[in-house]
Protein backbone atom coordinates (compact mmCIF):
# COMPACT_ATOMS: atom_id res chain seq x y z
CA UNK A 1 0.00 0.00 0.00
CA UNK A 2 1.71 3.11 -1.06
CA UNK A 3 1.84 6.23 0.56
CA UNK A 4 -0.63 8.14 -0.35
CA UNK A 5 -2.96 5.48 0.43
CA UNK A 6 -2.25 6.50 4.07
CA UNK A 7 -1.89 10.59 3.48
CA UNK A 8 -5.75 11.08 1.67
CA UNK A 9 -7.70 8.56 3.37
CA UNK A 10 -7.63 9.74 7.07
CA UNK A 11 -7.98 6.17 9.89
CA UNK A 12 -6.38 4.05 6.88
CA UNK A 13 -4.30 1.56 9.17
CA UNK A 14 -2.66 -1.52 7.84
CA UNK A 15 -2.85 -4.86 10.20
CA UNK A 16 0.03 -7.23 9.92
CA UNK A 17 1.94 -10.12 12.10
CA UNK A 18 -0.92 -11.21 14.60
CA UNK A 19 1.12 -13.68 15.87
CA UNK A 20 -0.18 -15.92 18.85
CA UNK A 21 2.30 -17.97 21.20
CA UNK A 22 1.92 -20.59 24.40
CA UNK A 23 5.76 -20.32 25.36
CA UNK A 24 6.49 -23.88 22.86
CA UNK A 25 4.64 -23.54 19.80
CA UNK A 26 4.03 -20.15 17.64
CA UNK A 27 0.93 -19.32 15.35
CA UNK A 28 0.71 -16.49 12.34
CA UNK A 29 -3.40 -15.95 12.85
CA UNK A 30 -3.05 -13.09 10.61
CA UNK A 31 -5.34 -14.61 7.65
CA UNK A 32 -8.01 -14.87 10.83
CA UNK A 33 -8.28 -11.65 12.13
CA UNK A 34 -10.82 -9.70 11.61
CA UNK A 35 -11.10 -7.02 14.43
CA UNK A 36 -9.19 -5.93 17.25
CA UNK A 37 -11.15 -3.72 20.00
CA UNK A 38 -9.25 -1.53 22.19
CA UNK A 39 -10.51 -0.04 25.42
CA UNK A 40 -8.43 2.07 28.08
CA UNK A 41 -9.54 4.41 30.56
CA UNK A 42 -7.93 6.43 32.96
CA UNK A 43 -9.98 4.34 35.32
CA UNK A 44 -8.33 1.20 34.75
CA UNK A 45 -4.75 -0.38 35.05
CA UNK A 46 -4.97 -2.62 32.03
CA UNK A 47 -6.45 -1.71 28.08
CA UNK A 48 -8.74 -4.72 27.38
CA UNK A 49 -7.88 -6.26 24.11
CA UNK A 50 -10.97 -8.22 22.40
CA UNK A 51 -9.17 -9.62 18.83
CA UNK A 52 -12.25 -11.21 17.05
CA UNK A 53 -10.89 -14.13 15.12
CA UNK A 54 -12.76 -16.18 11.79
CA UNK A 55 -12.00 -19.57 12.45
CA UNK A 56 -12.25 -21.48 9.11
CA UNK A 57 -9.16 -24.40 9.40
CA UNK A 58 -10.14 -25.34 12.90
CA UNK A 59 -7.23 -23.48 14.75
CA UNK A 60 -9.39 -23.29 17.63
CA UNK A 61 -8.87 -27.11 18.29
CA UNK A 62 -5.70 -27.62 16.67
CA UNK A 63 -3.46 -24.89 18.51
CA UNK A 64 -6.00 -24.53 21.11
CA UNK A 65 -5.52 -21.12 21.89
CA UNK A 66 -5.85 -20.89 25.72
CA UNK A 67 -5.66 -17.74 28.89
CA UNK A 68 -1.77 -17.04 29.94
CA UNK A 69 -0.81 -17.40 25.87
CA UNK A 70 0.28 -13.89 24.46
CA UNK A 71 -0.99 -12.61 21.40
CA UNK A 72 1.21 -10.04 19.14
CA UNK A 73 0.13 -7.30 16.38
CA UNK A 74 1.40 -4.55 13.77
CA UNK A 75 -0.54 -1.89 13.30
CA UNK A 76 1.26 0.20 10.53
CA UNK A 77 0.11 4.28 9.93
CA UNK A 78 1.50 6.79 7.45
CA UNK A 79 5.37 6.78 8.69
CA UNK A 80 5.68 4.42 11.41
CA UNK A 81 4.15 0.93 13.23
CA UNK A 82 2.85 -0.19 16.38
CA UNK A 83 3.50 -3.36 17.83
CA UNK A 84 1.62 -4.34 20.60
CA UNK A 85 1.50 -7.31 23.00
CA UNK A 86 -0.86 -8.66 25.58
CA UNK A 87 -2.00 -11.75 27.33
CA UNK A 88 -5.15 -13.77 26.69
CA UNK A 89 -7.42 -13.93 30.01
CA UNK A 90 -10.26 -15.83 28.45
CA UNK A 91 -11.97 -17.10 25.07
CA UNK A 92 -15.60 -15.96 24.57
CA UNK A 93 -18.78 -15.55 22.23
CA UNK A 94 -17.78 -18.39 20.75
CA UNK A 95 -20.35 -18.95 17.73
CA UNK A 96 -20.80 -22.14 15.26
CA UNK A 97 -21.23 -21.48 11.75
CA UNK A 98 -21.44 -24.31 9.03
CA UNK A 99 -18.48 -23.96 7.85
CA UNK A 100 -16.30 -22.11 10.18
CA UNK A 101 -16.62 -20.89 14.05
CA UNK A 102 -15.68 -17.18 15.49
CA UNK A 103 -14.78 -16.33 18.48
CA UNK A 104 -13.06 -13.37 20.90
CA UNK A 105 -9.90 -13.28 22.57
CA UNK A 106 -10.02 -11.16 25.30
CA UNK A 107 -6.79 -9.70 26.47
CA UNK A 108 -5.25 -7.28 29.28
CA UNK A 109 -1.74 -6.12 29.48
CA UNK A 110 1.33 -8.26 30.33
CA UNK A 111 2.10 -6.51 33.62
CA UNK A 112 -1.77 -6.59 34.86
CA UNK A 113 -1.72 -10.45 33.90
CA UNK A 114 1.81 -10.61 36.03
CA UNK A 115 0.13 -8.73 39.02
CA UNK A 116 -2.92 -11.01 39.19
CA UNK A 117 -0.81 -13.52 41.23
CA UNK A 118 2.73 -11.52 41.77
CA UNK A 119 2.64 -10.92 45.67
CA UNK A 120 4.11 -7.84 47.82
CA UNK A 121 4.84 -7.89 51.09
CA UNK A 122 7.22 -6.52 53.75
CA UNK A 123 8.07 -3.33 54.46
CA UNK A 124 9.12 -0.21 52.06
CA UNK A 125 9.72 3.32 52.84
CA UNK A 126 9.58 6.01 50.88
CA UNK A 127 7.19 8.33 48.67
CA UNK A 128 4.15 6.23 47.67
CA UNK A 129 4.76 7.74 44.19
CA UNK A 130 8.61 6.13 43.86
CA UNK A 131 7.33 3.12 46.14
CA UNK A 132 4.79 2.58 43.28
CA UNK A 133 7.53 3.07 40.36
CA UNK A 134 9.97 0.48 41.91
CA UNK A 135 7.18 -2.27 42.20
CA UNK A 136 6.61 -1.25 38.52
CA UNK A 137 9.66 -1.27 36.89
CA UNK A 138 10.70 -4.76 39.05
CA UNK A 139 7.60 -6.36 37.38
CA UNK A 140 7.29 -5.24 34.16
CA UNK A 141 8.76 -7.31 30.70
CA UNK A 142 7.36 -5.44 27.98
CA UNK A 143 5.17 -2.42 29.03
CA UNK A 144 7.30 1.10 29.56
CA UNK A 145 6.23 4.22 31.84
CA UNK A 146 4.84 7.31 30.53
CA UNK A 147 4.22 9.96 32.75
CA UNK A 148 5.04 9.58 36.76
CA UNK A 149 4.16 12.41 39.02
CA UNK A 150 5.93 12.42 42.33
CA UNK A 151 3.87 12.57 45.39
CA UNK A 152 4.13 14.56 48.44
CA UNK A 153 5.27 12.99 51.63
CA UNK A 154 7.25 9.89 52.92
CA UNK A 155 5.70 7.01 54.50
CA UNK A 156 6.72 3.66 55.78
CA UNK A 157 4.29 1.06 54.33
CA UNK A 158 3.99 -2.38 55.38
CA UNK A 159 2.36 -4.82 52.38
CA UNK A 160 0.77 -7.88 54.18
CA UNK A 161 0.88 -9.92 50.49
CA UNK A 162 -1.29 -7.86 48.44
CA UNK A 163 -1.46 -9.07 44.84
CA UNK A 164 0.86 -6.40 42.64
CA UNK A 165 -2.57 -4.97 41.23
CA UNK A 166 -4.23 -4.10 44.57
CA UNK A 167 -0.81 -2.79 45.92
CA UNK A 168 -0.72 -0.47 42.95
CA UNK A 169 -4.54 0.72 42.83
CA UNK A 170 -3.81 1.04 46.80
CA UNK A 171 -0.92 3.24 45.90
CA UNK A 172 -2.26 5.52 43.39
CA UNK A 173 -5.41 5.93 45.80
CA UNK A 174 -2.99 6.99 48.65
CA UNK A 175 -0.50 9.59 46.52
CA UNK A 176 -1.24 13.11 46.79
CA UNK A 177 -0.14 15.42 43.63
CA UNK A 178 2.37 18.02 44.86
CA UNK A 179 0.43 20.82 42.72
CA UNK A 180 -2.88 20.11 43.60
CA UNK A 181 -4.91 18.34 46.07
CA UNK A 182 -5.46 15.52 44.13
CA UNK A 183 -5.15 12.25 44.12
CA UNK A 184 -3.26 9.71 41.75
CA UNK A 185 -4.26 7.33 39.07
CA UNK A 186 -2.47 4.05 38.02
CA UNK A 187 -3.72 3.71 34.16
CA UNK A 188 -2.43 1.96 30.73
CA UNK A 189 -2.86 4.23 27.70
CA UNK A 190 -3.59 3.09 24.08
CA UNK A 191 -0.23 3.17 23.50
CA UNK A 192 -0.18 0.44 26.13
CA UNK A 193 2.08 3.00 28.48
CA UNK A 194 1.59 3.30 32.15
CA UNK A 195 0.93 6.57 33.67
CA UNK A 196 1.18 7.24 37.73
CA UNK A 197 -0.69 10.93 37.58
CA UNK A 198 -3.68 12.26 38.31
CA UNK A 199 -6.03 13.59 35.47
CA UNK A 200 -5.47 17.42 36.28
CA UNK A 201 -1.81 16.96 35.13
CA UNK A 202 -3.65 16.73 31.59
CA UNK A 203 -4.71 20.51 32.60
CA UNK A 204 -1.15 21.42 33.09
CA UNK A 205 0.18 19.84 30.23
CA UNK A 206 -2.58 20.89 27.31
CA UNK A 207 -5.51 23.51 28.58
CA UNK A 208 -3.02 26.13 26.67
CA UNK A 209 -2.51 24.21 23.54
CA UNK A 210 -5.22 20.92 23.35
CA UNK A 211 -3.96 18.28 21.49
CA UNK A 212 -6.61 18.22 19.07
CA UNK A 213 -9.40 20.28 17.88
CA UNK A 214 -13.00 18.37 16.61
CA UNK A 215 -16.11 20.00 15.69
CA UNK A 216 -19.63 18.83 15.63
CA UNK A 217 -22.16 20.42 12.96
CA UNK A 218 -20.42 23.59 12.98
CA UNK A 219 -20.21 23.89 8.70
CA UNK A 220 -24.24 22.70 9.01
CA UNK A 221 -24.57 26.01 10.68
CA UNK A 222 -21.67 28.04 9.23
CA UNK A 223 -20.71 29.43 5.68
CA UNK A 224 -17.55 30.14 4.65
CA UNK A 225 -14.08 28.56 3.01
CA UNK A 226 -14.30 25.64 6.07
CA UNK A 227 -16.71 24.35 4.02
CA UNK A 228 -14.15 22.70 1.73
CA UNK A 229 -14.05 18.67 2.63
CA UNK A 230 -10.26 18.09 3.27
CA UNK A 231 -8.49 15.49 5.06
CA UNK A 232 -7.94 18.06 8.05
CA UNK A 233 -12.04 18.25 7.96
CA UNK A 234 -12.27 14.70 8.12
CA UNK A 235 -9.94 14.24 11.28
CA UNK A 236 -11.60 16.88 12.90
CA UNK A 237 -15.12 16.33 12.21
CA UNK A 238 -17.36 14.38 14.80
CA UNK A 239 -19.54 11.46 13.10
CA UNK A 240 -21.76 11.28 15.97
CA UNK A 241 -22.58 12.30 19.64
CA UNK A 242 -23.93 10.71 22.51
CA UNK A 243 -24.79 12.52 25.81
CA UNK A 244 -24.71 10.12 28.73
CA UNK A 245 -27.94 10.56 30.76
CA UNK A 246 -26.96 11.79 34.05
CA UNK A 247 -25.62 15.47 33.28
CA UNK A 248 -24.55 17.64 35.75
CA UNK A 249 -25.56 15.37 38.40
CA UNK A 250 -25.55 17.00 41.85
CA UNK A 251 -25.98 13.99 44.06
CA UNK A 252 -22.74 12.13 43.01
CA UNK A 253 -20.64 15.48 43.22
CA UNK A 254 -22.10 16.16 46.72
CA UNK A 255 -21.27 12.60 47.95
CA UNK A 256 -17.54 12.45 46.37
CA UNK A 257 -16.58 15.37 48.08
CA UNK A 258 -16.33 17.62 44.92
CA UNK A 259 -18.01 20.23 45.76
CA UNK A 260 -17.62 21.21 49.49
CA UNK A 261 -16.54 19.18 53.14
CA UNK A 262 -14.98 19.10 55.84
CA UNK A 263 -12.34 16.36 57.52
CA UNK A 264 -11.57 15.75 60.81
CA UNK A 265 -8.37 13.63 61.70
CA UNK A 266 -6.98 14.16 65.12
CA UNK A 267 -3.63 13.36 66.10
CA UNK A 268 -4.25 10.53 68.31
CA UNK A 269 -0.59 10.95 70.43
CA UNK A 270 -0.89 14.87 71.59
CA UNK A 271 -4.66 14.49 71.43
CA UNK A 272 -5.08 17.25 69.04
CA UNK A 273 -6.97 17.61 65.68
CA UNK A 274 -6.90 20.80 63.11
CA UNK A 275 -9.68 20.18 60.58
CA UNK A 276 -9.09 20.46 56.61
CA UNK A 277 -11.79 22.11 54.66
CA UNK A 278 -12.66 22.31 50.90
CA UNK A 279 -14.54 24.83 48.79
CA UNK A 280 -15.25 24.56 44.96
CA UNK A 281 -16.76 28.25 45.04
CA UNK A 282 -13.92 29.51 47.40
CA UNK A 283 -11.33 27.87 45.92
CA UNK A 284 -12.01 27.95 42.38
CA UNK A 285 -9.02 28.33 40.65
CA UNK A 286 -9.30 29.13 36.58
CA UNK A 287 -6.10 28.49 36.30
CA UNK A 288 -6.29 24.88 37.63
CA UNK A 289 -9.39 23.90 35.63
CA UNK A 290 -9.88 23.62 31.96
CA UNK A 291 -12.38 26.37 31.13
CA UNK A 292 -12.67 29.68 33.23
CA UNK A 293 -15.59 29.31 34.88
CA UNK A 294 -17.11 26.98 37.36
CA UNK A 295 -19.93 24.24 36.32
CA UNK A 296 -21.99 25.09 38.92
CA UNK A 297 -23.84 28.14 40.36
CA UNK A 298 -22.49 28.97 44.26
CA UNK A 299 -25.96 30.31 45.10
CA UNK A 300 -27.84 27.01 44.89
CA UNK A 301 -25.44 24.72 47.07
CA UNK A 302 -25.21 24.87 50.81
CA UNK A 303 -22.87 22.99 53.04
CA UNK A 304 -20.89 19.62 52.33
CA UNK A 305 -19.93 16.63 53.85
CA UNK A 306 -17.99 16.06 56.79
CA UNK A 307 -15.23 12.74 57.07
CA UNK A 308 -14.47 11.71 60.67
CA UNK A 309 -10.98 9.41 61.04
CA UNK A 310 -7.92 8.46 62.83
CA UNK A 311 -4.87 9.11 61.46
CA UNK A 312 -2.47 6.55 63.17
CA UNK A 313 0.33 7.50 61.10
CA UNK A 314 1.22 10.06 63.37
CA UNK A 315 2.67 7.43 65.60
CA UNK A 316 5.90 6.47 62.95
CA UNK A 317 8.15 8.61 63.62
CA UNK A 318 10.15 8.68 60.26
CA UNK A 319 6.94 9.96 58.35
CA UNK A 320 7.06 13.31 56.87
CA UNK A 321 4.64 16.16 58.96
CA UNK A 322 2.68 16.64 55.98
CA UNK A 323 0.89 12.97 55.68
CA UNK A 324 -1.31 12.68 52.95
CA UNK A 325 -4.12 11.05 54.80
CA UNK A 326 -4.50 14.51 56.52
CA UNK A 327 -4.67 17.52 53.34
CA UNK A 328 -8.01 18.24 50.83
CA UNK A 329 -7.24 15.26 48.73
CA UNK A 330 -8.78 13.03 50.88
CA UNK A 331 -12.24 15.39 50.50
CA UNK A 332 -11.76 16.00 47.16
CA UNK A 333 -9.73 13.07 45.68
CA UNK A 334 -10.35 14.73 42.10
CA UNK A 335 -12.00 17.28 40.14
CA UNK A 336 -13.38 14.92 36.91
CA UNK A 337 -15.70 13.08 37.33
CA UNK A 338 -18.71 12.36 34.79
CA UNK A 339 -21.13 14.66 36.08
CA UNK A 340 -20.77 16.31 32.66
CA UNK A 341 -19.70 13.47 29.91
CA UNK A 342 -20.32 13.19 26.40
CA UNK A 343 -19.49 10.31 23.77
CA UNK A 344 -18.39 11.15 20.68
CA UNK A 345 -17.03 8.97 17.69
CA UNK A 346 -14.59 9.97 15.72
CA UNK A 347 -11.95 8.78 12.76
CA UNK A 348 -8.95 7.13 13.79
CA UNK A 349 -6.38 9.29 15.13
CA UNK A 350 -3.22 7.89 17.06
CA UNK A 351 -2.31 11.19 18.29
CA UNK A 352 -5.23 11.08 20.76
CA UNK A 353 -4.98 8.92 23.78
CA UNK A 354 -6.92 8.73 27.11
CA UNK A 355 -5.27 11.18 30.12
CA UNK A 356 -5.39 13.60 27.12
CA UNK A 357 -6.87 17.39 26.69
CA UNK A 358 -8.65 17.91 23.35
CA UNK A 359 -11.13 21.01 22.44
CA UNK A 360 -14.83 20.48 21.22
CA UNK A 361 -17.21 23.07 19.17
CA UNK A 362 -20.44 22.15 18.72
CA UNK A 363 -22.87 24.27 16.91
CA UNK A 364 -25.73 26.20 18.88
CA UNK A 365 -28.85 24.47 18.21
CA UNK A 366 -30.59 28.15 17.70
CA UNK A 367 -31.46 28.58 14.68
CA UNK A 368 -28.67 31.35 12.99
CA UNK A 369 -30.56 34.66 13.27
CA UNK A 370 -29.12 38.38 13.97
CA UNK A 371 -30.15 37.31 17.99
CA UNK A 372 -28.59 34.74 17.91
CA UNK A 373 -25.97 35.28 20.56
CA UNK A 374 -22.85 32.43 19.78
CA UNK A 375 -22.55 29.97 16.68
CA UNK A 376 -21.34 27.49 19.17
CA UNK A 377 -23.18 25.92 22.38
CA UNK A 378 -21.65 27.16 25.16
CA UNK A 379 -22.66 24.67 27.94
CA UNK A 380 -21.12 21.98 25.80
CA UNK A 381 -18.94 23.13 23.67
CA UNK A 382 -14.94 23.87 25.25
CA UNK A 383 -12.07 21.90 26.34
CA UNK A 384 -12.38 18.30 28.01
CA UNK A 385 -10.39 15.54 29.44
CA UNK A 386 -10.53 12.19 26.69
CA UNK A 387 -11.14 9.91 29.79
CA UNK A 388 -11.72 6.46 28.15
CA UNK A 389 -11.57 5.34 24.80
CA UNK A 390 -12.39 2.72 22.28
CA UNK A 391 -10.54 1.79 19.13
CA UNK A 392 -11.63 -0.51 16.41
CA UNK A 393 -9.13 -1.60 14.27
CA UNK A 394 -10.47 -4.00 11.50
CA UNK A 395 -8.33 -4.93 8.48
CA UNK A 396 -7.79 -1.51 7.17
CA UNK A 397 -9.36 1.24 9.10
CA UNK A 398 -9.52 2.43 12.51
CA UNK A 399 -11.94 4.57 14.27
CA UNK A 400 -12.90 5.83 17.22
CA UNK A 401 -15.22 6.68 20.10
CA UNK A 402 -13.94 8.82 22.53
CA UNK A 403 -15.47 9.67 26.48
CA UNK A 404 -14.72 12.76 26.91
CA UNK A 405 -15.33 14.92 30.78
CA UNK A 406 -15.15 18.48 31.74
CA UNK A 407 -15.45 19.96 35.34
CA UNK A 408 -15.42 24.12 34.12
CA UNK A 409 -17.72 26.03 31.56
CA UNK A 410 -16.44 28.54 28.79
CA UNK A 411 -20.15 30.42 29.27
CA UNK A 412 -23.56 30.31 30.46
Amino acid sequence: MSGQNYQFFPGRIRISNVIISNGTDTADITELFKELNLNSSVNSMTVNAEFVISDAVNFFHNFRPNAGDTITIDIGYFDFTKYFSFKIVDVRNIAEYQRQRAYVLNCVSNFYYKGMYKEVSGAIKGTTSSIARGLFQDNTDFEKANIWEESVGTEKIVFPKWSLNESMKWLSRRSAWKNDSVRMKFFQDSNLKYNFMPIEKAAEMYSNEPAFKYVYNIVAGTKGSDQLPNTKDTLSAVKDITFHDKQFDIIHSLNSGKIAGVRFAPDITNKYYKPVSYDYFDQFNPDLYLNKLPQFNKFNFEGGINQYDVNSSYTQQEVSNLNKVSDASNIKKTSVDLSQAIDIEVVGNPVIDIGQVIELEISSPEPASQNRDSKIDKRYSGKYYVYSKRDVFNEDVQKMALTLVKESQIGF
